[in-house]
């Protein structure tokens, strides 16, 4: 009867190596984004345009507005009219710029009481702001977002569970 080789170390190493990276892919391409994730994501998202338009108003020398559309749940870059010929072309006092914009996830609520678009947040060319905060809510999950009005920083603060 003839005797069998056992395996040597480096082929149980490199068979458990292929193990734990396809139980890795599996895994991960099973893996929804879970609703917390989702919400840091889309505020993340949203922060980087409000600070694209902060930059934009220091560079230009002029203010930049952030601007939620309700219809489409669109946030906008906007720039307040310069005179009365423009504010009979673009309606609401500002002009939209539609190249830069961010638009609310589908699962997300963001109420407003007004069907307009409105101003949320005011970027001056000194880098401050000035502007109200809102809440970005998903599937019980929330983050209020708001600004400095000094240094116009954009500030997201998550939600506990029972606020």
């Amino acid at each position: 009867m003839q005797r069998r080789k056992p395996f040597t170390l480096v082929e149980v190493v490199v068979v458990i190596a292929i193990m734990i990276v396809t139980g890795a892919v599996v895994i991960s391409a099973m893996r929804t984004d879970s609703t917390s994730r989702l919400i840091a994501r889309s505020s993340n998202d949203f922060r980087s345009l409000c600070s694209r338009v902060r930059y934009k108003a220091m560079e230009m020398g002029e203010d930049r507005m952030v601007v939620y559309d309700p219809e489409r749940h669109i946030f906008y870059m906007a720039r307040p009219v310069a005179n009365q010929d423009e504010a009979m072309e673009y309606e609401d006092g500002f002009v939209i710029q539609k190249a830069t914009n961010w638009e609310l996830p589908d699962d997300f609520e963001l109420t407003t009481e007004e069907n307009r678009p409105i101003e949320v947040f005011r970027f001056y060319p000194d880098g401050g702001a000035s502007g109200t905060s809102l809440t970005l809510a998903c599937k019980g999950h929330a983050v209020d977002i708001g600004v400095a009005k000094l240094t116009g920083a954009v500030i997201a603060r998550e939600r506990g569970e029972n606020e």
